[in-house]
């Protein structure tokens, strides 16, 4: 037996346990859930079955939760459970609580029942993601009838349940991209949609409707505001995906045009069965040159650190040194650094504040940049801004321009607390950062948002990603949709942690004395810096040590 189908056995195991409030007496033998593969999609479903003759209210109740693993046929087997009329009026793509345990279920009346359900995450129609607070409960009501002699339900929530283990089979998370103010990089916004036909059409619904609130103000569509699909499905035949739009499409420049098929193409092209898009308006043909160049911006994966009074790159198990940054780190006395992805340009932490060099044969002098007390690790955006932030509330982060020019800018509601760290994702869209002060510290991200020459302007409103009993203090980018986190633990034990914006948290293990974490989806790419200047490396699911004497290690950015 192949690895997913154990976990699929084990879920709906679990799922047996968890999905009934109460274990009936006696009952008509039933078989129990079917796995059923769609060999041209590669995805695999749960197939619930439906009522049998003669059921109690309390089984029927059961059956109908249960059947929410069956997303195929437009639930076709949770239907089962419903009355005649409720069948075309319950909307099971509404809302998808992740449970914890089992719901509580009890009739107050001979019709009438009350399920309440321990929620631990939700879902919403357009894919959000949500981790709900430890202890959060929902109370579901369901009216239930006679109809043709058996209990059906003829009332109930526009929802489903699944149990975790089984989410994460049946579910799968999707990037819905999205164009920066200048058009230059797509950007990514996460969501979550059951594996099934329908997926293509859901993903598209999503895009149509916007970003999520967080990142909007950061971000911008191609698509023409008010487009919509013309048909009702966007089919997919022969790796092609076909997606039939709105007359309001033909409203976008031909460039817009471009952009928008390189939106779409960016997005579909995850689901493993499609591999090209073609657009349609009102059944019309649309023929659109694509924008190969137009790709998600992916980060470096290129490791350097100061370690012997120099920068230098790691190269497996190697280092090699960094020619000119010697005289740059003894004259600025630097403790931490930041690099550009080309390595021209380097921004040092010393005890005078950040400095800014160019590095070439001769080398240049280095530039105080920001002069502050209580630097945090700056950082280099890809347009090679320099972005320098100090710990002391109400103070703005600065923003260097290459050509030296500055800026200041508010972080809004979040200055009113201390800063511990904070990084930038790989496009510069987003940002994550730790605030606040002793145990008190959480963990944020928030949109950039930046004017049509790339300069950032402001800030979105801060989304929280963990949760308030964490301790966070540190936090590095790790993919599009990722950030690794250090958590304190207490006694010097730190835990190391991925926390994906919008879905789940994956354990690295522990480092004691952990004070530094840098992270890229590369599982050969994470490593954790410890309080005795050890430097380790994520290796095999263990934490592998591999060089001494390390003051700082960061990605080139």
């Amino acid at each position: 037996m192949s690895k997913f189908l154990k976990l699929v056995a084990v879920a709906m195991t679990a799922l047996v346990f968890a999905g009934c409030a109460q274990l009936p007496r006696s009952s008509e033998v039933k078989a129990g859930p079917e796995i059923q593969g769609d060999i041209a999609n590669d995805y695999l479903y749960y197939s619930p079955s439906g009522p049998v003759r003669g059921e109690t209210q309390q089984e029927i109740l059961s059956g109908f939760l249960n059947a929410g693993t069956g997303p195929q046929n437009d639930y076709e087997s949770a239907r089962q459970y419903l009355t005649q009329d409720f069948k075309t009026k319950w909307n099971p793509n509404a809302e998808v609580l992740i449970q914890q345990g089992s719901p509580t279920i009890s009739f107050n009346a001979s019709q009438q029942a009350s399920v309440s359900v321990q929620v631990e995450a939700t879902v919403d129609a357009d894919g959000h993601f949500e981790v709900q607070e430890a202890g959060s409960t929902r109370m579901l009501q369901v009216e239930m009838v006679r109809e043709a002699g058996e209990w059906r339900i003829s009332k109930a929530p526009n929802l489903t349940l699944l149990i975790r283990p089984v989410f994460d089979v049946i579910f799968r998370s999707y990037s819905i991209y999205f164009f920066d103010s200048q058009r230059s990089h797509l950007v990514p916004d996460l969501r979550w949609f059951p594996s099934r036909a329908s997926t293509a059409t859901r993903m598209m619904n999503a895009m149509l409707k916007g970003p999520s609130d967080w990142l909007r103000p950061a971000v911008n569509s191609a698509i023409p505001d008010g487009t919509a699909l013309s048909l009702s499905s966007v089919t997919v035949a022969e790796g092609i995906a076909s997606v039939d739009l709105t007359a309001k499409a033909l409203t976008a420049k031909d460039s817009a045009r471009r952009q928008m098929k390189a939106q779409i193409r960016a997005t579909l092209t995850q689901l493993p069965n499609v591999y090209s898009v073609a657009i349609s308006v009102e059944r019309g043909p649309q023929e659109i040159v694509d924008i190969p160049e137009l790709v998600p911006t992916v980060a470096s994966n290129q490791a350097i650190v100061l370690t012997n009074g120099e920068l230098q790159v790691i190269n497996a198990d190697s280092l090699t040194p960094v020619g000119g940054t010697a005289d740059l780190i003894s004259r600025t006395g630097a403790t931490d650094f930041a690099m550009t992805e080309s390595g021209d340009w380097v921004a040092l932490k010393g005890p005078s504040g950040v400095y800014r060099s160019h590095i070439g044969i001769f080398g240049t002098s280095p530039t105080l940049a920001d002069s502050r007390a209580g630097q945090l690790t700056p950082m280099f955006d890809d347009r090679n801004y320099l972005w320098s932030m100090t710990k002391k509330a109400g103070e703005a982060v600065q923003i260097t321009a290459p050509g030296g020019q500055r800026r200041l800018l508010s972080l809004g509601w979040l200055d009113a607390f201390p800063r511990r760290q904070f990084a930038l994702s790989a496009e510069g869209s987003r940002i994550a950062l730790l605030v606040g002060s002793g145990q008190n510290v959480r963990t944020y991200v928030a949109s950039v948002v930046r004017d049509q020459d790339g300069l950032p302007v402001a800030f979105g409103a801060p989304l929280e990603v963990v949760g308030s009993n964490s301790s966070p203090i540190s936090v590095s980018w790790s993919d599009e949709n990722t950030i690794g986190v250090l958590h304190s633990l207490g006694d010097g034990t730190v835990a190391a942690t991925l926390h994906t914006i919008g879905g789940a948290t994956r354990d690295l293990g522990l480092i004691v004395g952990g004070r530094a974490l840098e992270a890229r989806a590369n599982a050969s790419s994470i490593f954790a810096l410890d309080a005795n200047r050890v430097l380790f490396g994520y290796r095999n699911i263990t934490w592998t040590r591999l060089f001494d004497d390390v003051q700082a290690i960061h990605f080139a950015n």
